[in-house]
């Protein structure tokens, strides 16, 4: 980042230490949609992201006076996203008496809380890429896995080829394989 992206950023910041309403919210028009994008991309749910944005916003304005000691703004927004989507994820946990037994399974109390947040966020990102599959896929991958159906069975209940089963099937297998590719053991 150059210096006077620094320096503004810098300036900024004191003049929201000092109460100034209108630059907090030139704070927020600037880092607030790729902030919520950025939560999204955690969440998958967007009443969650906003209040997760909400939240940070609050927070920051609270503690206005802490804020010189920062020393990357755009750093420290995403570090604090980090930590409320943490939060997020672990008052779920604390919810997760309504869980399905597939995540019951996978969420078992005998692991850390850090690998039961690991596996809650896998399961929410697999999730939504499914949910984000195209229609005909995102039907075909559902009969297969949740219903167990085979490929003829899928391919007679939706009047299509075998095939056709195999290509969606096969295309969403690829999609999720992407989106997980890269996750590690530990958040």
């Amino acid at each position: 980042m150059n210096d006077s992206r620094l320096t503004d950023f810098r300036s900024l910041l004191e003049r929201i230490v000092e109460g100034d309403e209108r630059a907090f919210s030139l704070l927020y028009d600037l880092f607030s949609e790729d902030l919520t994008k950025h939560i999204l991309s955690k969440v998958s749910d967007t009443q969650v992201a906003e209040d997760i944005l909400h939240d940070l916003f609050l927070s920051l304005w609270r503690n206005r006076h802490n804020m010189l000691g920062i020393e990357s703004l755009p750093a420290y927004l995403y570090s604090s996203c980090r930590y409320l989507i943490l939060a997020h994820y672990r008052a779920e946990l604390k919810r997760a008496d309504s869980m399905d037994l597939e995540q019951l399974d996978i969420l078992d109390e005998d692991l850390p809380l850090e690998e039961r947040l690991h596996y809650r966020y896998i399961i929410d990102i697999v999730s939504n890429e499914i949910e984000n599959l195209p229609d005909k896929c995102r039907e075909v991958f559902k009969l297969s896995r949740s219903e167990f159906l085979s490929n003829k069975e899928i391919a007679q209940r939706l009047d299509i080829s075998e095939s056709t089963v195999e290509k969606h099937i096969n295309k969403a297998i690829r999609r999720l394989r992407d989106v997980t590719k890269n996750f590690l053991l530990f958040f």
